[in-house]
């Protein structure tokens, strides 16, 4: 098989797999982005291993022993191979540092067939340069990134709104098991070309400055820090969805080829130009992220990666060394991937209490574009006065009114007072007071939770979501006068522990919170928890996770009420929204219990989906809208859908409806194929985004 197609389809698997895997593991950990910063931290370790063992095995091994050896691991890669389809579902969930467990369950998935993957490009270039003598063969490297931007881009479009999870693992796996006999025959080819041309002896690299060692090194860890703190930033917009993840993705595997391809990139001017365009598209959506609106946002985050990357790798280009020395060269560019992925995914969210990554990626490239290009204009400072009187000049100012315009925005304090800040896995929890509102109000990432008054009582309509007249507080009113007994309730999303003020002295609440610092705020600075003088429980972790546990039980707890308020946050855990997790909570309820659903969201209109889910469920749907709070606009409304048995007869309260609207009725998608509404197996939230 000839290389080139060899190199093509080894990027598109490696690529492809990325979002696939992201997307297996999402209901896993809380449906939280971190989950994909996570994945990008084995994804870019995983690569620099391969880039390691293709650069040892060139340095060390004569060509036939390395076209033998590697004919080995990809035979030993196809039996190991099903341990990617039939991975327990719960994994590794016992471990209690996400950002670690998640590269290990995927090392034991995926590890040998993603560094052989990763491999490839690298291996089969040097391969086919010792045996044709080709004068460009970066040029393949080139044309593995086009191959891998293929694979990004095939994944939002084609595969994630189309087709189940099981069979995405399924047709990849069929996939590479192609690919891997085609590297066998290709591997056994390369041995017996190596008899012929008589290569018995390994190749050593020519050796590099130093400092271009360590330059490759940071330039990498600079664009992978950014992709990850953009991709962070966007999904900050409320879109939680790994097809969107890939798109910095393939907006950085771009750049690599642009980055190798062109030599306009190479320059001083444009690489000045595109880091501080990119810088000022990246610091405009720290600050505007609460005024733009998603597509754009996601747009100037975008933009960002693209500006970012292209001057870096451009810089990354011109240091270049001898094509004896490309598994060198990939490997330095692989380590700096792997050490950005490392601070972006493990290092920034202990140290930093709020997302200061992109801060800190951006700081990293004006430094190094700085030192690398004053050092090269030094010689020409006396002789040359364009570069002294222009060129030198902006070398050193644009890094220091960068880092003085970042300075600004972390020193500068906020229009609301920050009372409390934390940071975990599962994002930034803040806490904030207004006092012209008279409120005190939590915050998770950019979204508000809930409120309280600074100052007086208690009071629902001082709340966020659940006011007098929602979808709550009528689900609460409906279950005690049904039932006229002590109610057990079950509530998953603590937020600010609002829900606390409907329930009575005599009844028990049970919260299940995935979110440490959640939990922590809510009790520290909110009243809610203690308002009610009964029993309440705060259990921490995945809530769907924790009722399925308790129905194992040999006598489960069974609850009136069950209240699901997760999807308000910056993230949209979809394994809630399922018909087997709606099943589960039909289980876990008495005879005529009630299940009480948050959708408000921004950015997704949940109403559809869940509407044809919760048939499936056999239960009865029941949309509630009311007004939000005062300072909201009125086309902003809160929304609960209320899910009854279907032989109790649905109550007909102000602004509640058992229809929707034409436009937004099920029936009007059926090119989608939802009608059966979400499931384990098949969920996209491309179906519910407001366009």
């Amino acid at each position: 098989m000839h290389s080139g197609i060899l190199i093509l389809s080894s990027a598109f698997l490696l690529f492809l797999i990325q979002p696939v895997l992201g997307k297996d593991l999402l209901p896993k950990w809380g449906g939280t982005a971190n989950v994909w910063t996570s994945c990008l931290l084995f994804f870019q370790t995983a690569l620099l291993v391969g880039y390691l063992y293709a650069s040892k095995t060139h340095r060390s091994q004569p060509l036939r022993a390395q076209a033998s050896m590697h004919a080995g691991l990809w035979a030993m890669s196809l039996a190991l191979l099903p341990a990617l389809a039939w991975w327990p579902t719960h994994g590794l969930n016992f471990l209690n540092i996400p950002s670690l467990a998640i590269p290990l369950e995927l090392s034991i998935r995926i590890g040998l067939p993603f560094v052989l993957l990763a491999s490839t490009s690298s291996l089969i270039s040097t391969w086919h340069y010792q045996t044709t003598q080709t004068h460009h063969p970066y040029a393949l490297y080139a044309l593995a990134n086009i191959s891998s931007l293929a694979g990004c881009l095939i994944y939002p479009i084609a595969v994630e709104p189309w087709i189940s999870s099981p069979m995405q693992l399924t047709l990849w796996m069929s996939l590479y098991c192609v690919l891997a006999l085609g590297m066998i025959f290709y591997c056994l080819s390369i041995r017996a070309q190596a008899s012929q041309i008589n290569q018995d002896v390994p190749i050593h690299p020519a050796s590099t400055q130093p400092q271009h060692q360590w330059l490759i090194i940071g330039l990498s860890a600079c664009s992978s820090i950014v992709l990850a703190a953009t991709t962070g930033q966007a999904s900050q917009a409320g879109v939680i969805v790994p097809g969107l993840w890939v798109l910095p993705l393939a907006v950085y595997l771009a750049t690599w080829w642009l980055a190798f391809s062109a030599k306009i990139f190479q320059s001083w001017s444009s690489q000045l130009l595109l880091f501080y365009a990119g810088a000022l598209f990246g610091l405009s959506a720290v600050v505007l992220k609460l005024l733009l609106a998603w597509p754009l946002l996601i747009g100037f985050c975008l933009a960002c990666v693209a500006c970012v990357s292209l001057s870096v790798h451009g810089l990354i280009y011109r240091l270049r060394p001898t094509p004896e020395s490309m598994p060198w060269f990939y490997l330095r560019i692989a380590m700096g991937g792997a050490l950005g992925s490392l601070f972006a995914s493990t290092v920034a969210p202990w140290c930093f209490s709020d997302y200061y990554e992109l801060h800190a990626g951006l700081a990293l490239g004006a430094i190094l574009l700085s030192w690398y290009h004053a050092r090269a204009m030094s010689e020409k400072l006396y002789h040359d006065p364009l570069t002294r009187r222009l060129a030198w000049p902006l070398t050193i100012l644009c890094p220091l009114l960068l880092l003085g315009a970042i300075s600004m925005l972390l020193l500068t304090p906020s229009v609301e007072n920050l009372i409390d800040k934390k940071r975990d896995f599962y994002g930034v929890v803040s806490v904030i007071e207004n006092d012209k509102q008279g409120l005190r109000a939590m915050l998770h990432g950019r979204i508000r939770h809930g409120t309280q008054p600074i100052d007086g009582p208690l009071t629902p309509d001082r709340t966020t979501y659940y006011q007098t007249d929602s979808g709550a507080a009528l689900a609460f009113g409906w279950c005690h006068s049904h039932f006229n007994r002590p109610l057990n309730i079950a509530i998953i999303g603590l937020g600010t522990g609002s829900l606390s003020l409907y329930a009575k002295s005599q009844d028990s609440i049970r919260y299940y919170e995935i979110s440490p610092a959640v939990c922590d705020m809510a009790s520290k600075h909110f009243g809610y928890l203690n308002s009610h003088s009964g029993s309440t429980e705060i259990i921490l972790g995945d809530g769907r996770k924790k009722l399925q546990a308790e129905s194992l039980e040999k006598n489960p707890p069974k609850y009136n009420l069950v209240v699901v308020d997760a999807f308000a946050n910056d993230s949209l855990p979809i394994h809630l929204l399922t018909v087997q997790a709606l099943e589960l909570y039909r289980d876990c309820l008495v005879p005529d219990g009630v299940i009480a659903m948050n959708i408000t969201n921004r950015n997704m209109d949940l109403a559809p989906i869940l509407f044809a889910t919760s048939k499936l469920a056999n239960r009865t749907a029941l949309l509630v809208e009311s007004k939000f709070a005062d300072d909201e606009p009125e086309s902003r409304r809160v929304r609960w859908l209320l899910l009854f048995p279907p032989e109790i007869p649905l109550p007909a309260w102000p602004g509640s409806r058992t229809k929707l609207a034409p436009s937004q009725d099920t029936t009007n998608v059926q090119s989608l194929p939802i009608q059966q509404g979400w499931t384990d197996q098949f969920a996209s939230p491309f179906h519910a985004l407001r366009w």
